[in-house]
């Protein structure tokens, strides 16, 4: 049946039903009303205001030209409106005498950088409150144009494999707390390396270097004078003392009879003069002169770079007959690539270390000598001319070390006695145990 208004509800074939109307009473009203009359007597007279917005206080006043709004944090109460409303006054007058911090107003504002700025001052944090990936983000900023290729590449990869992963959401209190760099120490050895073992002792130094640098640098930048420095006693694996393999002359002559004829004349000079991979790669025809090679650079990653090891890295090595037997060599394999590097391939591009470490293994694979890693050239010129009595200063400055110590240290059981000190004794030993039978090049 159709239903019918009938003033007081609707009419059905049942009867009828009243709806029940909603009605707001006028004290509502009154006290909405009273609030507000009683925050605009609050405001009244004065400069900025106190204000609600969801039931919570707020302040509106201006600063160095530009509109704040910040919340207080308090109920709306006529308790805390009187609250508030003093303490903006005291904002306002210390505006208006020029002694206005904005930070020290409000140390938890979004805005507190952007005014810290406008005031032509540093922004300070709380150490509970910098996070960790923030901060590199910046810091990396900052720093990333005054670094070199090689360090560039090797805090990325660090940052990117180690610190981020672990530390990005992590403040600055928690990083110094007693065990909040124990426990990262703790996760890196935990890390396998790409062969599944563990990732070695140099490697977690390694990792540690720049995560020192970050962490120092955010305690300088910040003057958190009351975070402990935790690396202090922070205790690190050992790296182990790497023992040396020599070539013995026998062992060495194998290696040079099956060596391909391109690469011989290179692992004879390396032999000859100590040279790091990363230093004998780089070496340019222009460094070579009648009596000296000249170490200038060092090629990392197939990518030149003029900042080697060490200061004494830069050094010039005497040209002894062995090695201007190498150079000739050298330089009749390269009579038709136009090149400016000494030891290149084919097609005449500097060579590659990754290249050379292959032509090792399969070479060393042939034969029943056992494995050594193609830096351990480097280890045999030098245990062999202490061997033959070539002093620790000589075999020192040729392989461009800072002193003697390491020298002692390494290659300590081959010295026999300090009596030459230019290199002939090593050079009259290689000469007579080197091969004249060698299929020539």
């Amino acid at each position: 049946m159709a239903s019918k208004w009938k003033g007081g509800g609707w009419k059905s074939g049942k009867g009828f039903h009243m709806e029940r109307l909603k009605v707001v009473e006028i004290s509502h009203y009154r006290k909405d009303e009273e609030k507000k009359r009683k925050r605009s007597l609050l405001n009244a007279g004065k400069k900025g205001r106190v204000y609600s917005r969801s039931g919570k206080l707020w302040v509106d006043f201006r600063y160095l030209d530009e509109r704040v709004r910040e919340p207080s944090g308090l109920k709306d109460t006529s308790t805390n409106r009187n609250i508030i409303r003093k303490q903006l006054d005291l904002v306002v007058a210390e505006i208006e005498n020029g002694v206005f911090e904005f930070s020290e107003r409000f140390p938890s504002s979004k805005k507190k950088a952007h005014f810290a700025m406008l005031e032509g001052k540093n922004v300070v944090k709380n150490h509970d409150e910098v996070l960790f990936g923030e901060y590199v983000k910046k810091w990396w900023n900052e720093m990333e144009p005054g670094m070199n290729f090689s360090q560039v590449k090797d805090y990325t990869t660090i940052l990117k494999k180690h610190h981020l992963p672990y530390f990005k959401d992590t403040s600055f209190k928690e990083i110094c707390s007693k065990v909040g760099m124990k426990k990262f120490v703790a996760h890196l050895k935990s890390k396998k390396n790409r062969y599944e073992q563990p990732i070695s002792a140099k490697t977690i130094q390694n990792v540690m270097i720049p995560l020192r640098i970050i962490v120092r640098d955010a305690i300088d930048e910040y003057g958190w004078t009351d975070l402990p420095d935790p690396f202090s006693r922070l205790k690190l694996p050992k790296i182990r003392k790497i023992r040396i393999f020599p070539f013995s002359f026998e062992e060495w002559e194998t290696v040079m009879k099956i060596m391909l004829p391109w690469y011989r004349p290179y692992f004879d000079f390396a032999i000859q003069t100590g040279l790091r991979p990363s230093e004998q790669v780089a070496l340019k025809w222009k460094a070579i002169d009648d009596e000296y090679v000249h170490i200038e650079l060092s090629r990392v990653r197939n990518r030149e770079k003029s900042d080697l090891k060490t200061e004494e890295s830069r050094r010039s090595i005497k040209i002894r007959p062995g090695i201007k037997k190498c150079l000739k060599q050298q330089r009749a394999l390269n009579q038709y690539l136009d090149s400016p590097y000494v030891f290149v391939n084919t097609k005449g591009r500097p060579i590659l270390q990754d290249k050379l470490r292959e032509v090792w293994a399969r070479v060393l694979k042939k034969t029943d000598i056992r494995y050594r890693r193609m830096y351990e050239t480097r280890h045999t010129f030098a245990s062999w001319a202490l061997a033959a009595g070539e002093t620790p200063e000589w075999v020192a400055r040729t392989l461009g070390h800072v002193d003697t110590s390491m020298v002692y240290r390494t290659y300590g059981r081959y010295i026999p006695n300090l009596t030459r000190q230019d290199g002939s004794a090593f050079e009259r030993q290689y000469m007579e145990a080197a091969n004249e039978k060698r299929q020539p090049i």
